[in-house]
């Protein structure tokens, strides 16, 4: 991989639109972090904003430490159980470290967790 290209000002506005513009700036961390939110990226009684964006920023070395941690069950519905737990740990060991929570709760899209699942794998 390449390293991130040197982005100024000038250059952002003339990318689309955020995704492109993290594949572009981003280290492969934040690009697997943006892989994996539309599956994660809905909220149960409100939109997903930039403050849900950068929580899930701040959680994803906790989601990452948790997958290492917790094991899954054969099939779909053992990585969706797996997943479940995953977040909830991860969720409770960043707000034990910042006292950050969650703005309103998660809702996972299950269309999208089977695509990215079954066509590029979970962390």
């Amino acid at each position: 991989m390449q390293p991130p290209q040197e982005l100024s000002l000038n250059d952002i506005d003339g990318i689309p639109n955020t995704q492109s513009y993290l594949e572009i700036a981003c280290d492969r961390d934040i690009l697997d972090l943006m892989r994996q939110l539309p599956m994660i990226a809905g909220n149960d009684g409100g939109q997903f904003t930039m403050t849900d964006l950068i929580y899930e920023i701040k959680l994803w070395p906790f989601v990452k430490q948790a997958w290492s941690e917790i094991d899954g069950g054969p099939g779909i519905a053992g990585r969706v159980l797996q997943m479940a737990k995953v977040y909830k740990k991860a969720e409770a060991d960043l707000e034990d470290l910042t006292g950050d929570t969650r703005r309103l709760p998660r809702v996972i899209d299950l269309p999208s967790f089977i695509e990215i699942y079954t066509t590029k794998g979970l962390p």
